[in-house]
């Protein structure tokens, strides 16, 4: 009954649908009633890695209006379009659900200024770190860079599915399908054109290093979810910015205005439609040229209004010394040996919780995950990118700002 209830509507699907999956690194015992793409949305959000992404920058760092998106707002919003789209389209529904779910898995804390910030210390350009014990780190730095060259949070999230991210009290990765796993690495693609066709050769995931070596998702739910991911965050992000009033709706240009609308839901619609009609019983995904061009000029608007603007860029700065200190400071804990000192630079107090976290994070969370040749730094890394913009303000807090002694 089970496996009725699972594969009966894949007999609806087009001939261009992902029906079965090439399989998972560890099997799975077959649940009776979700098919393999289903059970990958559940392991995705009620993993941990998912949760943070509540308290993680979308575009406006630490939004006081609750109206204002965070970045599990974002991926929630591509599922959800991304499911409508398969639908339309007679496309593999949970797949296109699984991979909106997990896109955004691997951003770190700050939105894509953390990403920046966090590239920029794995390839050594910054003056604030090395301070102390400079060989030592140049050749731990080395060691990090043959493991993760370049930190791009799609990169990355195929690290944080396989090798970090915990359902529970499990033992860390999530053990996704295959195909979710190359749509999450595979979903970023900001030059690209509007018209997606899957990528037709063999791919080796693992072997992925850079943004620049990615290829198209294999999958047409895949290259759904790329644009898909464009035309939600152009939208919200325009929505967002006339609620914090950083642009004025006299401003949008009449052509976005007259051919899309002025508010989220109209121009999300529109898009969509549009895709689904010019990509409907064919072998790849698109927008027609006139919604595709005027995507870009809305992203190119977005550009200059918002993502540059004062508001979005004030604390870029204060983003910087906050990550690469802490970074630094996380670093010196656990090369030296500090772990083992209970009283670690607060003798009164105890030790910081932010080391508490990180001894809970590398004893427990991530037993067994590490090897003996892993670098220092990767571990701090994979604990700086899991935090939330909350916990890593408290944590600098708590470490570099002076509390009263007496």
């Amino acid at each position: 009954m089970g496996t009725n209830l699972r594969y009966k509507r894949d007999l609806h699907l087009s001939k261009y649908a992902t029906i079965k999956t090439k399989g998972r690194k560890y099997p799975l015992k077959e649940d009776e009633f979700r098919t393999e793409f289903q059970r990958d949305c559940h392991r995705i959000i009620y993993s941990q890695a998912f949760r943070r992404l509540k308290h993680k920058t979308q575009v406006f760092y630490f939004p006081q209006n609750d109206h204002i998106s965070t970045r599990i707002e974002h991926v929630l919003l591509v599922a959800s379009a991304a499911r409508t789209v398969a639908r339309c389209l007679e496309l593999n529904e949970d797949l296109a659900e699984a991979i909106g779910l997990g896109h955004d898995i691997g951003h770190a804390p700050f939105g894509h200024e953390g990403e920046r910030i966090l590239d920029s210390i794995i390839k050594g350009d910054t003056d604030q770190l090395y301070i102390k014990n400079l060989h030592e780190k140049i050749r731990d730095i080395k060691k990090l860079q043959k493991i993760i060259p370049e930190f791009h949070h799609e990169i990355y999230g195929l690290r944080v599915v396989d090798k970090l991210a915990k359902l529970d009290r499990e033992p860390p990765g999530l053990n996704l399908t295959w195909e979710v796993r190359d749509g999450i690495l595979s979903h970023c693609g900001e030059k690209n054109s509007f018209k997606l066709e899957p990528y037709n050769k063999h791919k080796d995931l693992e072997s992925i290093k850079t943004r620049e070596t990615a290829p198209l998702p294999i999958t047409r739910e895949g290259c759904l979810v790329r644009i898909i991911d464009r035309i939600a965050y152009a939208g919200r992000d325009l929505e967002d910015a006339i609620r914090a009033q950083i642009v004025n709706e006299e401003e949008i240009p009449p052509e976005i205005k007259n051919a899309l609308g002025k508010n989220n839901g109209t121009i999300v619609k529109n898009f969509l439609e549009d895709l689904i009609k010019n990509s409907h019983e064919m072998p790849y995904i698109t927008l027609s040229e006139e919604k595709g061009n005027l995507l870009k000029k809305l992203i190119e608007f977005n550009g200059k209004k918002i993502y540059d603007s004062s508001q979005a860029q004030m604390y870029k700065d204060r983003a910087r010394k906050i990550i690469e200190l802490l970074f630094e400071d996380l670093w010196d804990y656990i090369s030296q040996d500090k772990r083992n000192n209970k009283n670690s630079l607060s003798p009164k107090n105890g030790k910081p919780n932010v080391y508490k976290v990180f001894d809970e994070f590398l004893d427990d969370d991530m037993k067994n995950a590490y090897t003996a040749s892993d670098p220092n730094s990767l571990k701090v890394l994979d604990f700086i990118a899991g935090m939330t913009d909350n916990f890593i303000v408290q944590s600098f807090q708590e470490l570099f700002v002076p509390k009263a002694t007496v």
